[in-house]
């Protein structure tokens, strides 16, 4: 019979708790609905998140996200990864660059899309390069998901299974398509987004 070792049980348990460490998330998306209906549809098992919508754009949702992070960490609420979503939109060269800039040298990643968040749901279904205009994306996403897109509450939750097959590809296309913009500014780089690093950081705790 095997003798009973304190220190080699204590070393099991050390490690048999390491699936137990949570990974946390705080998201901050300019969309009410689609962005963190989105995000809280990963069902992670060491992760969690907390994906807010505010409503706001570029600087002014980088300002309110800093805020945001003020208020939790009031809270005691530490959080280990810090993300700000959102889009190009019609709003200025200076106020999208600046955005990210303002985000990243304040601690936040950034996930941002030229010019909509849709266009990263597009790419789980081909690789979609130049310029799209936004308005037109509704309608493409609603012809190869065989169901009408919106962006009313919780309808990406619906739809979260639905691309979950495809995202590998589109992660490879998003990668791949922005390797091919180089050192373009994020404001001119149509269409791109880099909502691909958020997803494989969450997919890192499924």
């Amino acid at each position: 019979m095997a003798r009973y070792n304190p220190r080699q049980e204590r070393s099991l348990k050390r490690h048999s708790n390491y699936r137990d460490i949570k990974q946390s998330f705080l998201i901050i998306c300019e969309g009410v609905n689609t962005e963190p209906d989105y995000f809280n549809a990963f069902r992670l098992t060491s992760a969690s998140v907390k994906a807010l919508g505010k409503g706001l754009n570029t600087i002014k949702l980088v300002q309110e996200a800093l805020i945001v992070r003020n208020e939790e960490r009031r809270k005691g609420h530490n959080f280990d990864q810090y993300w700000v979503v959102f889009d190009k939109d019609d709003f200025s060269n200076h106020d999208f660059n600046e955005a990210i800039r303002l985000a990243e040298s304040n601690g936040f990643q950034v996930a941002y899309s030229n010019q909509a968040f849709e266009y990263w749901f597009l790419l789980h279904f081909n690789m979609y390069r130049g310029y799209i205009h936004r308005n037109d994306y509704e309608q493409m996403l609603s012809q190869q998901m065989k169901v009408k897109y919106s962006k009313k509450d919780n309808f990406t939750t619906k739809i979260y299974g639905m691309l979950l097959p495809y995202q590998p590809e589109a992660i490879s296309r998003a990668r791949k398509i922005l390797a091919e913009f180089g050192s373009t500014p994020p404001s001119q780089a149509v269409s791109s987004t880099t909502v691909f690093k958020l997803v494989e950081e969450l997919n890192r705790f499924i």
